[in-house]
């Protein structure tokens, strides 16, 4: 399986409307998708928190429910919350009338957040033409750089390599998951560490 750790520009070039990176000066954008957890999102937090990083989490709205209060906690430590439907749908497997639904069930669980953004990610990076003129409202973040870290075979050294490629207004995936989670604690403090030694900060997609 070929991985892709920066996103190709053929697939930037056929989904122009698509955020795909932002226009910021010494500036990186992580992004966490699929939590909050409640074993790895505080600890994404206490990292994130040593270098005085903000980040945008992607949360589902199925994990909202069950760790609202991990939610809040995202908010009060100043990080942005985006969606990233209920359910974990596939939008390429998905009929994109349920795409939809699935989307504002995950709407409401933010707004009892008090979210009211419209910043949203497709999981699995997977969207059809159909479904994204349907949230032509909204805020869809892509990225440039992908961690890799939900796959337990991916080499971390490499991807920490590839991941200091990473250049102004980049941005970054990583999963406050389970699965995740090995990969990650030794990824995150690597690129947190790089960067910040190199005069970058890291703040939230708005």
């Amino acid at each position: 399986m070929i991985r892709f750790y920066k996103t190709p520009w053929i697939t930037k070039r056929r989904y122009p409307e698509l955020v795909w990176q932002l226009p910021s000066r010494n500036t990186l954008y992580l992004t966490f998708d699929d939590g909050p957890n409640p074993t790895v999102t505080p600890w994404v937090i206490n990292e994130l928190r040593k270098v005085d990083a903000k980040a945008t989490f992607f949360c589902l709205g199925s994990n909202i429910q069950q760790h609202q209060n991990l939610a809040k906690a995202l908010i009060e430590e100043g990080h942005a919350i985006g969606n990233h439907t209920q359910n974990h749908l596939d939008g390429w497997k998905t009929l994109s009338s349920e795409y939809q639904d699935d989307i504002l069930k995950c709407d409401e669980e933010l707004m009892n957040l008090g979210v009211h953004n419209q910043l949203f990610r497709p999981p699995y990076g997977r969207i059809k033409k159909s479904q994204i003129k349907k949230l032509r409202n909204r805020k869809i973040i892509m990225w440039s750089h992908l961690s890799w870290d939900f796959d337990g075979k991916s080499n971390t050294q490499q991807s920490i390599e590839k991941l200091k490629k990473a250049e102004e207004g980049s941005i970054l995936v990583f999963h406050d998951s389970a699965k995740a989670f090995e990969n990650l604690q030794v990824i995150l403090p690597e690129i947190l560490s790089f960067f910040s030694a190199k005069g970058f900060k890291f703040d939230s997609v708005r």
